[in-house]
């Protein structure tokens, strides 16, 4: 059988792949502002024109892969979430589910320091800010959507709703991260899981 000929959108959206990926490995070993375009580039096997063609810049291109690493983040948690409805949808069972998220949703080192660089970068640039909150809030919005109907099939009633737990888990993980960062080994393993506990404990 004859090989199918790629498409011009296909050859394109192979391309943004090869580019979100070597800017995956470009920022994370020199960080968002010591990265260049032109090793961008290089390391895709690309020409910069070629990344200029798909990406309008380089704040452009962060957004696209901080994008992408937040649409695998909500597969996770769908996928995790969703076998509750294939078996034991019970409070125990939800806080495993919860717990194993936070394990997958903990951002790498290298992603850890990305993230630092721009979240200061987006609070002294407005234009930015707004397109770097857009991506939060749909984030933000989708596991509280995910939380609230799981927590409901469990039978439980939280101390706090859905979108607070949404905003205190990302907000554990995001400066647990830092404090990790800072002093390697000085947060312990189980912390998480018992603040985890603690919100989904029945009021």
């Amino acid at each position: 059988m004859p090989k199918k000929r790629l498409t011009r959108d296909d050859k394109r959206e192979a391309n943004r792949s090869r580019i979100l990926v070597a800017a995956g490995t470009v920022f994370g070993r020199r960080g968002y502002h010591g990265a260049t375009i032109e090793e961008i580039a290089d390391e895709a096997g690309l020409s910069n024109g070629a990344v200029y063609y798909n990406f309008e810049s380089k704040e452009d291109l962060f957004l696209g892969l901080l994008e992408r690493w937040r649409a695998e983040l909500l597969r996770e948690v769908e996928t995790t979430l969703g076998r509750l409805d294939r078996g034991d949808a019970g409070p125990a069972a939800l806080r495993d589910a919860v717990r194993s998220i936070v394990d997958t949703v903990k951002p790498s080192r290298d992603w850890r320091l990305l993230l630092l660089e721009f979240v200061t970068y987006a609070a002294r640039n407005p234009k930015f800010r707004a397109r770097f909150v857009v991506g939060r809030e749909k984030f933000k919005s989708a596991l509280t959507d995910a939380l609230e109907h799981r927590t409901l099939a469990a039978g439980l009633e939280p101390r706090i709703p859905a979108e607070h737990q949404a905003l205190l888990l990302t907000a554990l993980v995001n400066g647990l991260s830092v404090e990790e960062l800072t002093d390697p080994g000085s947060v312990p393993d189980e912390l998480l899981g018992e603040a985890i506990d603690a919100f989904l404990e029945p009021s």
